[in-house]
């Protein structure tokens, strides 16, 4: 037969034992069958005992590591060795009547190993043959280790191009840190001639040391800040307020909008719904391209210097983050490739950040783009779902 020489496993399998019980239940009144399964796991065991594979072909043979077919013609329960949870939600779609029931599992081989598959059930429906499901394994086990391969490369990447970013920034990270610490030693100096007069000034003396404790925990916020950029670390995936990472994410281009006499507009929506994703990258995203508006700005000198950040509500679904500058804009010919790995317009530039932007963005689930804004400048807009969710694994 042309099934024993196809590629995808496949299975065979007799589930009317278990079409008959489900018959039963709906005579006595069972609507509810995930509630009733719930209420009597040993409905499930029955079933991964009575529900017989038939038929299997040669891809099932060597998926499972088997020596013959014989080995795999019994009772269904080995499939749910791994997932054993998985055969009630394969029940409930036979008892509500579905066609198919898709699921990506984990299945114990023969040979003792886990593999990570595509579990797919066909159920039969009248005047077909009852006493036929099909079932489909697809082994995705080398695509979801390429996959894991593959993003810690991406992370890799991201966090060398972070190291590079802080690098361009050391200027504004050293200026940033001075400050604090330069109020630190005026008010240290200012608290010691109080102390040391006839009558020491202990109010005046507490006051300045107050000062001194918040100086340092602004300079320990802005270490901790480089620290979170610098520091390697598998990616979180975390509820988070986007004006607020917004809002770090300007501390690191603070002293480089000042010194170049540059403008920065804040606007956010009302009531911003809140993205999942991982903090460091999204900062790194609006670092990346508030620097790309800086140096836009200064490179065409333009006499108007202003940068428009605003976070808005894109859908129900979606929420934005835009970049707009004062600056000359993208030439036509280059729209297309800004986001291209290693395409700059620089004379120093690598042409990684927009990429990376693009890659950090696509992993969580949304978009970037840009185009030139009709009053002038460059507009870059990034699109995110709204995070409704716990945190999850990347």
């Amino acid at each position: 037969m042309l099934i024993h020489h196809t590629p995808t496993p496949l299975w065979y399998v007799d589930a009317r034992g278990a079409g008959e019980v489900f018959e039963r239940l709906r005579a006595e009144g069972v609507t509810d069958i995930a509630a009733y399964l719930d209420a009597h796991p040993e409905l499930v065991e029955i079933a991964k005992d009575i529900v017989l594979v038939t038929e299997i072909n040669r891809a099932a043979v060597a998926l499972f590591g088997a020596d013959t077919a014989t080995d795999l013609i019994r009772p269904v329960r080995y499939l749910f060795a791994a997932t054993p949870e998985m055969a009630k939600r394969v029940m409930v779609a036979l008892f509500e009547g579905r066609r198919n029931y898709v699921e990506q599992a984990r299945m114990a081989t023969f040979d003792g190993q886990v593999r990570d598959v595509v579990f797919s059930v066909t159920y039969p429906a009248p005047p077909e043959h009852l006493d036929t499901t099909f079932i489909t394994i697809e082994d995705i086990t080398e695509r979801l280790r390429t996959e894991a391969q593959l993003r810690r490369l991406q992370a890799d990447f991201a966090h060398a191009a972070r190291v590079s970013m802080l690098g361009e920034l050391a200027t504004s990270i050293a200026h940033e840190v001075k400050q604090p610490l330069a109020a630190i030693v005026t008010n240290a100096e200012t608290s010691l001639r109080w102390l040391v007069r006839e009558e020491p000034n202990l109010a005046k003396v507490n006051e300045l040391i107050a000062r001194i404790a918040a100086s340092a925990r602004r300079a320990n916020d802005i270490i901790q800040r480089v620290r979170s950029m610098a520091v390697k670390q598998e990616p979180e995936r975390l509820v988070l307020d986007l004006a607020e990472v917004a809002d770090e994410a300007v501390h690191f281009v603070r002293h480089d909008l000042d010194a170049r006499g540059i403008t920065l507009l804040r606007a956010d929506a009302d009531q911003l719904p809140p993205v999942v994703g991982d903090r460091v990258q999204l900062q790194q995203v609006v670092v990346n391209l508030l620097v790309n508006s800086i140096q836009a700005i200064a490179q065409a000198d333009a006499h108007e210097r202003r940068i428009a950040l605003k976070i808005d509500v894109d859908t129900a679904d979606a929420v934005t983050l835009s970049v707009h500058d004062s600056g000359p804009g993208v030439a036509e010919a280059d729209l297309d490739c800004v986001f291209d790995g290693f395409f700059t317009t620089k004379d120093t530039g690598m042409g990684i950040g927009l990429s990376i932007c693009q890659s950090i963005i696509a992993e969580h689930g949304g978009g970037i783009g840009v185009m030139n804004h009709p009053e002038g400048g460059a507009i870059f807009r990034v699109i995110l779902p709204v995070g409704r969710a716990a945190p999850f694994g990347g």
